[in-house]
């Protein structure tokens, strides 16, 4: 039997890309552009302003320097996960619930996060509301989505949430057709692409996971090479967002198994 591994192809911090896009949130836009990673950039903040307050918040939570935090740290993933809930306009006790911490806290959170990003608020949120009860996704896909239940807050907030993550779910399906497509014109051997005839090639569509694209392919540097390099060309198709292009890189890792302690990081360009 070949020995095969995986490559799993990200789209990086692609619904905040989107969110900071189609706001537009400057801020954000910036700290894309400058390729720095948003995630660790919002958990530094939120643990100056709590530092600099001296607030006390549950177990070891943003007690370690901000300017030290690194991508490992905890607070990297309550920054991102902060992220998420004020993009989608969670309230304080349903962002609790998502952040795994005490409502109090989640409010301080929250707080931090929109008066670093107002036009959040002030831009995404209300540009979505004043769109409902139709959005539609941007180009090329002008995809509209409708929203039949009488307005709400839950309408809005599953509205903010549908634009962004509409947006990136149809990115990847049409990424995920158009590597299908190559790889079939590739194989000629492959006449009917069914899902064994792909598989016995090497080069195996198996996962669609959230935002990203999951392959089988043999253990072969020039094999992981020239399929990352594929998919990283299909994958970072540009989008048009309130006028402006935006082109969500994809990163990649490959490993032995899907566990993440298995997957390494790896750079097509290699």
């Amino acid at each position: 039997m070949t020995d095969k591994v995986w490559i799993f192809g990200d789209y990086s911090q692609a619904e905040t890309r989107v969110v900071a896009w189609a706001g537009p949130v400057p801020s954000l836009k910036t700290w894309f552009k400058n390729k720095e990673d948003v995630h660790l950039n919002v958990a530094k903040v939120i643990a100056k302003v709590i530092q600099e307050n001296k607030v006390i918040m549950p177990g070891s939570l943003f007690k370690k320097s901000w300017e030290s935090l690194t991508k490992s740290d905890e607070e990297r993933e309550k920054g991102k996960q902060t992220g998420h809930a004020g993009n989608y306009g969670l309230g304080y006790d349903k962002a609790a619930l998502y952040l795994a911490i005490p409502p109090q806290y989640a409010k301080i959170i929250l707080n931090i996060y929109h008066e670093m990003f107002p036009e959040i608020k002030g831009g995404y949120q209300k540009w979505i509301d004043e769109c409902l009860p139709t959005i539609v996704l941007p180009e090329p896909f002008n995809w509209p989505h409708s929203f039949y239940d009488r307005p709400s807050p839950e309408r809005s907030r599953v509205a903010y949430a549908s634009y962004a993550q509409g947006t990136i779910g149809l990115l990847l399906v049409r990424t995920l057709v158009r590597c299908c497509e190559i790889f079939s014109r590739e194989l000629p051997e492959a006449t009917v692409m069914t899902p064994n005839v792909i598989r016995s090639q090497g080069l195996d569509v198996q996962l669609q996971v959230h935002d990203s694209i999951g392959i089988s392919v043999p253990n072969d540097r020039e094999v992981i090479q020239y399929t990352c390099q594929l998919v990283r060309k299909e994958a970072e198709y540009p989008l048009i967002i309130k006028g402006e292009p935006l082109i969500i890189p994809m990163d990649f890792k490959v490993g032995k198994s899907w566990a993440k302690e298995d997957l390494h990081d790896y750079s097509s360009d290699t």
